[in-house]
């Protein structure tokens, strides 16, 4: 079994026996908060991503992603041949190269700012490059599913907030599939079939008829569930203010799956039985 988005709040919901709206409206943090507890903790190749992109002749600046958090490695194609850069710090870069207008070939870089790396020297070519990053994964709280709605008045818009009149639940369309369908982000709670609801920027109106099913997971909603589970139960007992020692049980609980998470992070993704040999337990 794996989380969805869905399943996992119906957990978070039934582990601590809380349905308060207050606490329900903050099941989009919890959750939050336990991913980056783990993207901070373990070091797994599935928070690793590889991008291709071209340096601009005469330009020193190469757009960082937006998903990055560090660099593995970045690379160039020059003359049909891979070479690395060398990261640097801003300082070493700009001492290297203090004119940016002396073109080469680039052989370091470093984090200009949280948009763009600084290239130096500044590229005289249009060079193919390759970034390896350490990246943040997309949240299992971004999770979107159609709406479907009927007795429209009005035109919805693409990115604004509707509202349901009875649920009071909110959420954002994401795409306009058609005028009665709509691709959103999954609520925090559920629309209530029959209820009307509301553009926040158009004013449109129309009734739910349906949602589609939740069927979107993550690599750690799926491949470390328990850890995700009981990372979003430290999060959510901490913000009830719960009993100490039930407090501990979850950390307990996340302590022991995130050390087997970790276990797998060095002992499994980063070697194999050719070079490495079998995996032995030792003998009792």
């Amino acid at each position: 079994m794996s989380y969805t988005y869905t399943t996992l709040k119906t957990s978070i919901k039934d582990y601590t026996d809380n349905s308060e709206t207050v606490f329900v409206s903050h099941l989009p943090d919890f959750i939050k908060s336990a991913e980056e507890r783990i993207l901070k903790e373990v070091d797994l190749d599935f928070f690793r991503k590889n991008v291709s992109g071209a340096m601009t002749s005469g330009n020193k600046f190469l757009a960082v992603p937006t998903d990055y958090l560090a660099s593995f490695s970045l690379s160039i194609t020059n003359s049909s041949l891979t070479e690395f850069l060398l990261q640097k710090d801003v300082n070493f870069i700009q001492e290297f190269n203090p004119n940016p207008a002396t073109t080469g070939t680039p052989k370091y870089y470093a984090l200009y700012d949280y948009q763009n790396f600084i290239l130096s020297p500044t590229p005289n070519a249009a060079f193919d490059t390759e970034l390896h990053y350490y990246y943040r994964p997309v949240s299992l709280t971004a999770n979107k599913v159609n709406l479907t709605v009927n007795n429209v008045t009005g035109t919805f818009q693409a990115n604004e907030t509707i509202t349901g009149g009875t649920s009071g639940e909110s959420t954002t369309i994401n795409t306009i599939t058609s005028a009665t369908v709509f691709v959103i982000t999954v609520p925090t709670g559920e629309f209530t079939v029959g209820e009307t609801i509301t553009g926040g920027t158009s004013g449109a109106t129309g009734i739910v008829v349906s949602t589609s099913a939740d069927i979107t997971t993550t690599w750690i909603s799926e491949n470390a569930k328990n850890t995700l589970l009981y990372a979003c139960l430290i999060e959510a007992y901490t913000f009830m203010k719960g009993e100490t020692d039930m407090l501990q049980l979850y950390i307990a609980r996340y302590s022991e799956s995130v050390q087997r998470l970790q276990n797998y992070a060095k002992g499994v993704e980063n070697s194999d039985a050719y070079r490495e040999g079998l995996v032995r337990a030792t003998k009792t």
